[in-house]
């Protein structure tokens, strides 16, 4: 990845204090470089930093929850026609437990 940044500082204040030895003002202007804000920046990305952005845009836009699926499964329970595979059921949990287990090794 691509990162060009760059920066304009500006030149940290002088301290006026009296009586101060050379060393400790050069310090304090070190210091204060340090906190100086950059006034501006930018940030060129690749072409694959681009296409990350917009595959993630994609996906945010896609709806959590298949709402036909939901309205399909809601329908064929009233119905009374929604069959419950206990088998399907207990092999997933199975599934999942060894999963688990196995992480945590």
């Amino acid at each position: 990845m691509s990162i060009n940044i760059k920066k304009n500082t500006s030149k940290p204040a002088q301290s006026s204090s009296s009586g101060a030895g050379s060393a400790k003002k050069i310090g304090s202007s070190k210091a204060q470089a340090g906190t100086s804000k950059p006034s501006s920046d930018s940030v060129n990305l690749t072409d694959n930093a681009s296409r990350l952005q917009q595959i993630e845009q994609s996906l945010a836009d896609i709806p959590v929850v298949d709402s036909a699926r939901v309205d399909a499964i809601s329908q064929s329970i009233e119905e009374g026609e929604y069959v419950i595979d206990n088998e399907k059921i207990a092999d997933q949990i199975i599934k999942n437990e060894r999963a688990l287990h196995d992480r945590n090794k």
